[in-house]
């Protein structure tokens, strides 16, 4: 007897969408395979396909199936539904009770179809029951005999053992898998709007479909269980964590219970591995066909995929691992054996899968032979977080283990916790002494490699160069690492010391030994140094080169969470600051502030240093005050390199002088920073940070004999950046001075060295006191043009007017009066007006028309009339004479 309703197209489901994607590309070809686990929509998908085909028959098959003569009576009865057509013979020969021949009856139905000359479709839903050997070596006869217009959709939850590999190589065969019939995001979306009225968060419903892998049935799930936009949050964060009992229900009935009792228990005991083998199998469940059990676990769909061409190591998807984990939780006395776990991978040298078994059991003794193991390849492979787990569960055992006492200084170096460094080396030493432990040569020489780092991290440049170099002639060859760590400690120490060829040299070798043992950090931290050293000698191109090469570097070797990444990100964000592009900068602060917060607050300081600088540029004192006084609350209680701090010290004075706060200033000129030579880049920025205090002041005398130390440092060592910035801040000084001449010839040199340095932000800083300097510049008639046009270009961004006749009346500073003023206009202190409209209103008070407006900025006529338009708008202005009115009244406020 036919059960009817096996051989009917399902109805498709009411809050379905359509995919048309998926079968948009079978056309030629004879046989579709759409193949994927339980509830990825094959059947809904194959039935919408089905809407649009005529002369189609489809065979929903089960287990009772699974016999040559039930198949082919199924298989027959679905195409007599076919108007038109009629297998009476083939039915007939179907029905016969006894062993059919499959090859017979084949060819007898294809006889029998030929008279129907209109191509056919056939749908063989859920496939995966049929294990008989006759109906898979028949069923390829039919395909290959079909014309060429006929068309068989196989549906299967694994990949059916059909001979059909010569239909793919005559591109004959379309293939659906699960990647294809995941929901997209934007078909996610529709299903969603289709479904419900309520809003939804688009970030929680993409972190959803991300976390299902787009499985169907778990987004069904959710729209099942949503009734508004908070229940559909709550739910989605649920499923998306396959923390739901509906979705383990689905996965227990569809997928679980259809498998042996071996296969569930194999299951169960693998749940825990992020990946698995056969001879894992074996070993972890105590069996000798772990490959014969992962095959059964494939044929049946148990949302195990492989990760590799050969198919020998698999994983799960990650709602079915999460499924069964939760079932070895609800079995009372089942446990994983984490323990046998990380013994495995342990042998397997697989430090990275080892490590969560470890942490999870806490057995010290494993602990500590786990990382006298693997506790270095860890830390080069960037697993901070977790190494510090490891050391807190030794605590005390640790102590008479000097090896992992330098494991544990190298994490605290590499996480910039300097200040816990030098006390847990003297801790160590004592309890050396008072155990009687003694120290071969080579782990005292390792330990003094540690002393260096810690001397470099204190600015003892020269103690940390001798304990490095004698480091180095007492340390074995083979001892790799400490020799390269060494090698990094002399680089640094040369870089400040000035001497930046021979610290580029150094940390050109420290990288070839570093990627020769995967030293990853290593690596990247010497090419960052290397970018310093290329940007502080004005070589700005090759240096954001290396800044580039670093950040492929950490991606790369999936470093992007420890704190190491963010040197780079504030590089780019300084590069941007300097180029004015300030929203930038800010989310690379951003960015890096995400990555640091889990260290700690101590590593915020330069990301804050940064923003509070971005802040006063884009005139939010308010925002830059908060930052401020966080600031101030850090080096209150911190230590910091002497590179953020010279960083730091700059905003606060730039604050304070915003603020006109000497008193501060005063205060902090007393016990500043004062380095005896600046032959580095944060040493120099120390004493110009001196020279911008000494100029609020005004002690200019003081400010130029110290820039002009600097630049002598700076040329010693090619600092050209530096010399550039201090030639800058020396011309301006000397034209607050009167001293014009010494003036134009330092801003005429600073001019030339931007060509090379490309500074721009610095020139525009100082404009209040370079403009004349610039006016009297501009008239030699030795400039070459280079020069020249790029005095021009800094200029018009200083909005300096190179005409003599031209003075600015609302310059920053007038600016700044009229809107402190008691008696300026509210409406001129509610609207801001831009620098380049205040410039056009100060032409407009000296009497300039348009054109000659735009000849003096160097700009079109038609900017000048959009700046003016804009003007009268924001001031409810009429026209020229009531502008010209309001400069005069707002001129004499400040004369």
């Amino acid at each position: 007897m036919i059960i009817k309703s096996k051989l009917s197209v399902p109805p498709l489901l009411k809050n379905g969408i359509i995919r048309k994607r998926l079968f948009d590309d079978f056309i030629d070809a004879k046989l579709g395979l759409v193949c994927a686990p339980a509830g990825y929509g094959k059947s809904t998908a194959i039935a919408e396909w089905s809407q649009h085909q005529e002369h189609l028959s489809w065979f929903s098959i089960d287990k009772s199936d699974n016999s040559p003569s039930q198949f082919c009576n199924y298989f027959i009865h679905a195409i007599n539904q076919i108007e038109g057509v009629s297998c009476p013979a083939s039915l007939a020969m179907a029905k016969q009770n006894n062993k059919l021949d499959l090859v017979n009856l084949v060819t007898l139905l294809l006889n029998e179809l030929s008279e129907f000359n209109k191509p056919l479709c056939f749908v063989l839903d859920d496939f995966h029951h049929i294990k008989d050997k006759s109906i898979l070596q028949g069923l390829p006869f039919f395909i290959k005999h079909m014309p060429l217009d006929w068309r068989l959709i196989i549906s299967s939850r694994t990949m059916p053992p059909l001979s059909v590999s010569y239909l793919r190589i005559k591109q004959q065969l379309f293939e659906i898998n699960e990647e294809s019939l995941a929901f997209t995001a934007a078909e996610t979306d529709e299903f969603f709007a289709k479904n419900t009225t309520f809003l939804r968060d688009p970030q929680e419903q993409e972190a959803l479909r991300l976390n299902v892998e787009g499985w169907p049935t778990a987004l069904q799930l959710v729209l099942m269980l949503s009734k508004d936009s908070v229940s559909f949050t709550q739910c989605a964060q649920e499923i998306g964590k396959s923390n739901h009992v509906y979705l383990w229900d689905y996965l227990e009935e569809e997928v679980f219970l259809s498998l042996t009792p071996k296969l569930q228990e194999i299951l169960l005991k693998i749940a825990p591995l992020n990946r698995v083998d056969a001879s894992i199998v074996n070993e972890l469940c105590d069996i000798s066909d772990g490959q014969l059990q992962l095959d059964l676990l494939k044929e049946h769909g148990a949302f195990i995929v492989p990760i590799d061409s050969q198919q020998e190591s698999f994983t799960f998807h990650s709602f079915f691992k999460s499924f069964l984990l939760h079932k070895c939780k609800s079995i009372s006395g089942f446990e994983s054996d984490d323990k046998k776990i990380a013994q495995i991978w342990l042998a397997r040298e697989e430090v990275a899968e080892a490590l969560p078994h470890v942490l999870k059991i806490q057995d010290e003794k494993l602990v500590l032979t786990f990382l006298q193991e693997a506790g270095w390849k860890l830390f080069h492979d960037g697993h901070l977080n977790s190494l510090a787990q490891c050391f807190e569960l030794i605590k005390q055992s640790i102590w008479v283990h000097p090896e992992l006492i330098l494991l544990n200084v190298s994490m605290l170096q590499s996480r910039h916790q300097g200040y816990k460094i030098a006390p847990m080396i003297k801790r160590a030493e004592k309890v050396f002494l008072e155990k009687d432990i003694h120290l071969s040569e080579i782990v005292k020489s390792e330990f003094d490699v540690i002393k260096a780092q810690i001397a470099i991290n204190q600015g003892k440049i020269n103690e940390a160069l001798k304990l490095a170099e004698n480091a180095l002639i007492t340390l074995s060859k083979d001892n790799m690492r400490a020799n390269i760590v060494a090698q990094a400690v002399i680089a640094e120490a040369h870089h400040c010391l000035g001497s930046l060829p021979i610290a580029y040299q150094y940390f050109q070798e420290v990288k070839q030994l570093a990627s020769a043992k995967d030293m990853h950090q290593t690596f990247i931290w010497a090419t960052y140094q290397q970018a310093e050293i290329l940007n502080a000698q004005g070589n700005h191109q090759e240096a954001d080169k290396y800044i580039e090469q670093a950040i492929t570097l950490i991606l790369q070797h999936n470093l992007q969470k420890l704190p190491l990444y963010t040197f780079p990100l504030h590089f780019k964000a300084q590069r941007a600051y300097q180029d004015g592009h300030y929203d930038e900068a800010e989310r690379y602060c951003e960015q890096a502030l995400n990555i640091v917060s889990p260290y700690g607050e101590s590593w915020v300081l330069y990301t804050y240093t940064l923003q509070a600088k971005i802040a006063l540029e884009k005139g939010n004192s308010t925002y830059a005050g908060h930052l401020i006084d966080e600031i101030e609350r850090l080096l209150r209680n911190q230590n910091y390199h002497s590179d953020w701090i010279a960083a730091t010290n700059y905003v606060r004075i730039k604050y304070w002088r915003i603020n006109n706060d000497l008193a501060a200033i005063e205060r902090w000129l007393i016990t500043a920073p004062q380095p005896d030579t600046a032959f580095n880049h944060f040493d120099q920025c120390h004493r110009r940070n001196r020279v911008r205090a000494l100029i609020q002041l005004n002690k200019l005398e003081e400010a130029q004999a110290l820039l002009e130390d600097n630049i002598n440092h700076a040329q010693q060592c090619k600092l050209q950046t530096e010399v550039n910035r201090n030639l800058i801040l020396l011309s301006s000084v000397e034209s607050r001075m009167k001293q014009y001449t010494p003036a134009k010839k330092h801003l005429s040199q600073a001019v030339e060295s931007s060509l090379f340095t490309g500074l721009n932000t610095s020139f525009v800083r100082e404009s209040l006191h370079l403009g004349p300097i610039y006016q009297e510049l501009v008239k030699e008639t030795s400039l070459v043009k280079s020069v020249k046009d790029k005095l021009i270009k800094l200029a018009s961004l200083s909005d300096i007017n190179l005409h003599e006749a031209h003075i600015n009346p609302f310059d920053s500073a007038s600016v700044l009066k009229i809107q402190t003023h008691a008696d300026t206009p509210r409406l001129i202190k509610n609207i801001p007006l831009t620098s380049r409209e205040w410039q056009v209103l100060g032409f407009i008070y000296s009497g300039y028309r348009n054109h000659q407006i735009a000849d003096s900025m160097g700009v079109a006529p038609t900017t000048v009339k959009s700046h003016i338009r804009n003007v009268y708008q924001k001031l409810g202005l009429e026209d020229r004479n009531e502008a010209l009115l309001l400069t005069k009244e707002l001129v004499s406020l400040i004369n």
